[in-house]
């Protein structure tokens, strides 16, 4: 299996989720969280209504802050919820039976249990559909679902945040991990150095070989 790559461009996130909208709404809502949140496949299927809606009153009300423990490596993360990532929770969430049953998976399946209960969303069809729309929309490179979360660290570092702060998030070992991990293109780390010039000029320049 090829190495997946993140969503490099704001168009091409901007039409790759339009696309997952068209097709399904569950589709799209773990899809961007996936790519809002960084989180993993696992933990965006894993997380339940109540996970995100404060209290049990008719009116549904989508809480400030998630809390995360990572089922891979049980890395907690807190994340913040936008406003805007609120209306779009809000939107999904509203199509769901009332009473709100808060043990209800928040990304559905079609299909049932053999109890008739509604279950998330397999891996597997998200991968599917993750590739299919990629694919539609012209996206090149290895698009899956573990691009939402590398989509995520591409997308902060390229809006000028530190690779550490985004390794202190993920929970990676170093900061060349999240390096790779969000195939930051070697050249902007070749940039670390080339930007570094404040010697005294040199009496004599090295002569370079040419190629």
């Amino acid at each position: 299996m090829k190495k997946t790559v993140p969503i490099r461009t704001k168009p091409e996130i901007y039409r790759f989720l339009r696309r997952l909208k068209e097709w399904n709404p569950n589709y799209y809502i773990a899809a961007i969280i996936g790519i809002h949140w960084g989180l993993r496949c696992s933990d965006i299927l894993a997380l339940q209504v109540g996970d995100v809606v404060a209290g049990e009153g008719k009116r549904v009300q989508i809480i400030d802050r998630l809390m995360v423990v990572e089922i891979k490596t049980g890395h907690e993360r807190h994340i913040l919820i936008t406003d805007e990532m609120k209306d779009i929770l809000y939107e999904h969430i509203k199509r769901f039976p009332k009473p709100l049953n808060q043990e209800l998976p928040l990304v559905l399946s079609r299909n049932r249990n053999e109890e008739g209960e509604c279950k998330p969303l397999s891996r597997q069809r998200l991968w599917t559909v993750i590739s299919k729309a990629a694919n539609d929309m012209g996206i090149k490179g290895s698009i899956g679902t573990h691009s939402l979360r590398k989509t995520w660290a591409y997308q902060a570092w390229r809006d000028g945040h530190r690779v550490d702060v985004i390794q202190k998030e993920f929970g990676h070992a170093s900061v060349d991990t999240t390096h790779r991990y969000a195939c930051i293109p070697d050249e902007h780390r070749d940039d670390l150095y080339k930007k570094m010039n404040y010697g005294m000029p040199a009496s004599t320049k090295r002569r370079r070989k040419t190629k």
